[in-house]
């Protein structure tokens, strides 16, 4: 059970409290890449978040072709 002060819960919450069109799977997918690389020094964080959003936004756009 998530906690209420969780930040993925809050994060869930404001989603769905504003309509966002977001899945709650790519968001938690980017919550846990945030969470596992906050603290790696390479500072890659941000390419793999965009290379998970652009995947995800690909998949979704096969699924409309088929």
């Amino acid at each position: 059970m998530m906690n209420k002060s969780d930040p993925l819960t809050v994060l869930l919450k404001i989603k769905k409290d504003k309509g966002f069109q977001v899945s709650d799977e790519l968001l938690e997918e980017c919550y846990k890449l945030q969470s596992d690389h906050q603290y790696d020094k390479d500072r890659i964080t941000l390419d793999k978040m965009k290379a998970l959003i652009e995947e995800t936004l690909l998949m979704d756009e096969k699924d409309i072709l088929l």
